[in-house]
């Protein structure tokens, strides 16, 4: 047993090795003119005591950021960056074999479902104590550090983070004869229900319902919170019965789908960027609710033939929304501490020079946002998003956004994953008319015990 710094026992990977065979499962970087340096007075610009030969980042592809930040770190450091990346449905099955397997694991990434559960089995180190880290905390926003710090302890740093808006297809509202989007779910359907009988669009709305983690589930999850529910209590119960926001959210949700025939059947196969992707089409009035980030693809003139013609639209009322994030962590896998952190600072904190370099990176090729309140607040990135979408609307509903974590509070527990698996598996039954909304509920509420059973 090793001894963690908030002074609880937890297992190292040795422990676990022998108990068991796995774990659950911005030019040149150039940066943009006018962009504040932290300068090289920090812990960042401090090379490690040691000398090691190579460090190791276990994650999912994602363009090119890892080729340009293990560029930048072996030309800062002279230390080889290996990775080991694979498609984001591939990864937690490749970093379980690797760290599992005992090979060198420095840092790995997640999201707030695994790290709780990861941390509780030994598979990743906490940060508390490591140079510069306090600086980083003290630049969470909210929503990252209640993302990265628990039972007295910091646990990871940002990869991104994502709030949930609407898109609408600017064109086709127009040609619909509807003035502006929606601002009540009665009206989202009133304006679908007349594009549909006025063949304008045979499926007006593009729902994010392809199987996923975060996805399929996600849109349930903001819908029911948006209309004023929740899933469990502030006691873990959970809040899916008979009558509750949750389950009648859920019929409202399906009759899209069976009984009005609005939703397009491709929302059953797309998730994120697929859906963005299909959105381009053009042949649908809304998209949503997804994450912000699309904007970047389906209003880009290179890859997009109604680009500049998709605006973002807060969710209706008044205007609560669920926003997430991805964390880059420290594996208890490491080869050397020092240069581990040293690595994950490069993914999710301050580069040589002191600059957010990934956050900065992300946030203009991918319009991705950032756990770092100041790379929130920034000029930079402000004018980055300009070319893609109305960046105080987009940060506008970052302020009505709530923590999924807080919303949907299982997230946080180990049986979460086996729970949304089931989840994944009675939404589409739902959405296809397979089974009522109330036997889907019954079902997903029975998985909560199938769930902790299975752990």
């Amino acid at each position: 047993m090793k001894r963690s710094s908030n002074g609880g026992a937890r297992f190292t990977r040795r422990d676990m090795l022998q108990t068991s065979a796995g774990v659950a499962g911005l030019a040149g970087l150039g940066l943009l003119p006018g962009m504040a340096h932290a300068g090289l007075a920090g812990p960042w610009a401090v090379a490690p005591k040691s000398n090691v030969d190579s460090v190791s980042f276990v994650g999912w592809q994602y363009g090119e950021i890892y080729a340009k930040i293990s560029k930048k770190f072996e030309a800062d450091w002279g230390v080889k960056f290996n990775q080991n990346l694979s498609g984001f449905n591939e990864y937690f099955q490749k970093f379980t074999i690797a760290f599992a397997g005992g090979a060198q694991v420095d840092a790995g990434m997640g999201f707030a479902a695994e790290l709780r559960t990861w941390a509780e089995q030994g598979v990743i180190e906490p940060l508390d104590g490591l140079p510069g880290l306090d600086d980083y905390v003290k630049d969470f926003t909210q929503a990252q550090n209640q993302i990265s710090s628990f039972d007295g302890s910091v646990w990871a740093l940002p990869y991104f983070a994502t709030v949930w808006v609407w898109n609408y297809y600017e064109d086709l509202l127009e040609k619909a004869g509807i003035d502006k989007p929606f601002a009540s779910y009665d009206e989202l359907i009133e304006h679908c229900v007349k594009a549909k009988k006025d063949g304008v669009a045979q499926y007006p709305i593009l729902w994010i319902a392809g199987v996923g983690p975060e996805q399929l589930p996600g849109t349930w999850y903001s819908l029911t919170w948006n209309r004023g529910g929740s899933f469990f209590d502030n006691q873990g119960n959970h809040q899916l019965g008979p009558g509750s926001v949750a389950r009648e959210t859920l019929k409202w949700w399906s009759e899209t789908f069976t009984k009005l025939d609005i939703a397009d059947p491709e929302s059953l196969k797309v998730q994120f960027t697929g859906s963005a992707k299909a959105f381009m089409a053009g042949k649908n009035l809304y998209r949503g609710p997804n994450h912000h980030y699309g904007l970047n693809l389906v209003n880009d003139p290179s890859q997009s033939p109604i680009a500049g013609k998709v605006k973002v639209h807060p969710m209706p009322g008044d205007g609560r929304t669920i926003a997430n994030g991805g964390i880059y962590f420290m594996s208890t896998g490491f080869g050397d501490k020092e240069w581990a952190w040293k690595l994950l600072q490069y993914l999710g904190g301050r580069t040589k020079d002191g600059e957010y370099t990934q956050a900065y990176r992300l946030a203009q090729d991918a319009m991705l946002g950032s756990g770092f309140q100041s790379v929130m607040d920034s000029k930079e990135l402000s004018a980055t998003w300009s070319k893609w979408g109305d960046v105080p609307t987009i940060l506008g509903a970052w302020k009505q956004a709530t923590f999924l974590g807080d919303v949907v509070s299982s997230m946080t527990k180990p049986w979460h994953t086996p729970w949304n698996d089931i989840i994944n598996i009675e939404l589409q039954k739902a959405l296809t008319g397979q089974k009522s909304p109330d036997e889907v509920c019954d079902t997903i509420i029975a998985g909560i015990k199938k769930a902790k059973r299975s752990l």
